[in-house]
């Protein structure tokens, strides 16, 4: 099977698996199981759906409507309520909890204030509605300034006289509207869910255009995330620009929620999150906090298109704690903050505000902590308290609110709304809370920029040393997404166009290191591995033509090599010819440039120094060495020529006897021209005979002198 083939095959499979983790989402749409009494030792579920006035002023009469459910096996004969009111004002978020939970138990300090009866049994799965109205002249609550807060409130299902159901909850009294008031923001995520980019980073895959429009259709968990935000323009928002990139790329549908959600964002606070939302403790615990600058930077150039959303916060992901290494990724990437899980504050008796210093493995940073039971009443109510309705989740959250803004009389704490970001939001539980924030004197619902800008954050208690989640994307799979990246970007370098290579390589290497994909392990697996492999893929379209084994016969000779470019942009090239004995050495090279889809023909200079048959690679890298195209080899016989050797020898032999020569005969003029000397100034005359020759005829005069 090709390489090709293979990546086809993993990306495939990759992708399927995401269609699987879309379709498997739930939707605000779906049923829901009825809810369960709060006490299952009573038959009669009650739920309380209405208390009015949300906040109690002297003079006013309290009306409290409420639900009757059969859930035992036997008939209620003679069914009823009945209404108590506690008089002692509730003074600790404790003792608010305490009654919250309390059950049947604890009513003994106070007695039914008013009951009320139905005119006919009450059959198994049958349902009545009845009111229960306190006026105003019975309240018995004092009406002094400092008398405000919360108290609590119980409606019992009777059977009879005998107890067969009970809800709590909370009225407010409220004598004066001269009280502080207690700053609360709230801050939604925006993510996406799983998602892969199509083959090339084209856009998104055709799994993930399905999987969002399922979710932006009515009932679906964006649609009712942008409706739950459009409650109120005090909601902020942290909005992931790859979420979004990914909706106007879709259907029309997720086109049109997409167009519509950046319209409604106008009006609201808005931070971008790092491209892709991705997981900063897999980062951190991979010493590769750079693929978080990375989708920080992604956010930065691209933006959310229309909306001035300023970046550099940071979500932690996971319901726990991060660490403290994964925490300093804050500091290490430049962001202003990190937004922690939901936590309750177990070190004092007053309620902190959500800005906190925590110290990392990098200093101290900036965090910002939610408040853990306001966010699961705001979130996730039925998790505070099994038999929570709209009701009873508003009177709960205004007790909250009225207890934490008691504790301190001034410099009241800046608390933090945050849900999670597979939150699923009831648009009628958010409105109802934004109502009553809004309409409370002791509250003040806050755009979430006045806390991000708060830099009065306060030591909070140590983060974990160490913790990594089970479902964080492995550190062996983010080292392979960044070794893939990097070889990416090293190989475009050698390009006069590098942006044309990358184009989509840095939303394909971002893609798998989204939090949303801790929900399925083994798709985001497939994902990584065919992400590699199709960014891989970009690396290739340099070559060296094959290159036959050679005989070198002489001492200085080129070797012709062939360099391909199959890319579309033209390319500059280093040429490294290794040979891998020293009997064979290359010569300096110079940069080679390839125009796109053409090649060009190299002059290696080779010098053979010694017979020998010797292995040679060849192959082009860039200018810091990274090799760029496949290595080429093939084998050299080096045998330098006896004309070439012999040509050598002779010049060394010749010079070496030009050499003797001249010396010789210096040698010997200087001794002829000494005997000479000698002779003149002796008088005398000496005749050397020609060598070779016959000796010299007499002159004629000489002869006749003698």
């Amino acid at each position: 099977m090709s390489a090709r083939s293979r990546r086809r095959r993993v990306l495939s499979a990759a992708l399927a698996l995401v269609g699987a983790v879309a379709l498997v989402v739930p939707v605000s749409g779906a049923a829901v199981a009825p809810t369960p009494s709060p006490d299952p030792d009573l038959p009669v579920a009650v739920q309380v759906v209405d208390v009015a006035p949300r906040v109690l002023r002297p003079g006013e009469d309290l009306r409290v409507r409420a639900t009757l459910r059969n859930d035992g096996d036997e008939v209620i004969e003679r069914p009823g309520a009945a209404l108590r009111i506690s008089r002692f004002r509730v003074s600790s978020r404790d003792d608010v909890d305490a009654w919250a939970s309390a059950g049947t138990s604890g009513l003994t300090r106070t007695s039914r204030d008013v009951t009320t009866r139905v005119d006919t049994p009450l059959p198994p799965g049958g349902t009545v509605t009845v009111e229960l109205v306190v006026l105003a002249a019975d309240m018995g609550l004092r009406d002094g300034a400092d008398t405000w807060g919360p108290r609590g409130l119980a409606v019992e299902a009777l059977d009879g006289s005998t107890r067969v159901g009970i809800q709590r909850t909370f009225l407010l009294w409220l004598p004066s509207d001269d009280v502080p008031r207690t700053p609360v923001s709230v801050l939604v995520p925006m993510v996406g869910p799983p998602s892969a980019p199509a083959p090339g980073g084209a856009g998104p895959s055709a799994a993930t255009v399905a999987g969002l429009d399922e979710l932006t259709r009515p009932g679906g968990r964006l649609r009712e995330l942008s409706a739950a935000v459009a409650v109120a323009p005090q909601i902020g928002v942290a909005v992931d620009p790859a979420l979004l990139a990914a909706a106007s790329a879709g259907t029309p549908g997720t086109q049109d929620w997409g167009s519509d959600v950046t319209d409604e964002l106008r009006g609201h606070d808005v931070v971008a999150l790092p491209w892709s939302d991705p997981d900063i403790a897999a980062a951190a615990h991979a010493d590769h906090e750079d693929l978080v600058q990375l989708a920080m930077e992604r956010t930065a150039q691209t933006g959310i298109p229309g909306l001035s959303a300023p970046s550099g916060l940071l979500w932690a992901p996971g319901a726990g704690l991060p660490d403290e290494t994964t925490a300093a990724v804050t500091s290490q990437v430049g962001a202003g903050g990190i937004v922690l899980p939901p936590t309750t504050d177990e070190g004092g008796d007053d309620t902190p505000g959500a800005a906190q210093r925590v110290e990392s493995a990098d200093g101290s940073v900036t965090a910002y902590a939610p408040d853990a039971v306001l966010t699961g009443l705001f979130a996730a109510p039925l998790g505070i308290d099994a038999g929570a309705t709209t009701a009873t989740t508003v009177q709960r959250a205004l007790a909250e609110l009225a207890v934490i803004t008691r504790e301190t009389e001034s410099d009241q704490p800046h608390l933090l709304i945050a849900p999670g970001r597979g939150w699923n939001p009831d648009v009628t539980n958010v409105a109802a809370l934004a109502t009553a924030f809004a309409d409370a004197p002791w509250v003040r619902l806050a755009p979430v920029g006045t806390l991000l800008d708060d830099d009065e954050a306060k030591a909070r208690d140590a983060l974990p040393a160490s913790a990594a989640d089970p479902d964080e994307l492995a550190p062996s799979s983010v080292d392979a997404l960044a070794a893939a990246r990097a070889r990416a970007v090293a190989f475009a370098g050698v390009t006069s166009e590098p942006a044309v290579l990358l184009a989509g390589v840095d939303d394909e290497i971002l893609a798998p290191m989204s939090v949303a994909w801790r929900v399925a392990p083994a798709g985001r697996d497939a994902l990584v591995a065919s992400v590699v492999a199709d960014v891989d893929a970009r690396s290739t379209g340099l070559s060296i033509a094959p290159v036959n084994d050679l005989l070198v016969t002489a001492a200085d000779s080129p070797l012709p090599l062939v360099v391909r470019n199959d890319l579309t942009v033209p390319a500059t090239v280093l040429l490294t010819v290794t040979p891998r004995k020293a009997c064979l050495e290359v010569g300096e090279i110079d940069p080679v440039v390839v125009e796109a889809q053409s090649e060009t023909n190299v002059r290696v200079p080779l010098h053979s120094r010694a017979n020998c048959s010797v292995v040679v690679s060849a192959q082009l890298t860039a200018p810091d060495g990274l090799p760029v195209s496949p290595a080429v080899r093939f084998t050299a016989q080096v045998a330098p020529t006896i004309e070439s050797i012999g040509t050598i020898v002779v010049g060394v032999l010749l010079a070496l006897g030009l050499v003797l020569g001249i010396v010789r005969t210096v040698r010997r003029g200087q001794s002829a021209r000494r005997g000479a000397r000698t002779e003149a100034e002796a008088g005398t005359s000496t005749s050397l005979p020609v060598l070779g020759g016959a000796a010299p005829e007499d002159d004629p005069g000489e002869q006749e002198n003698r």
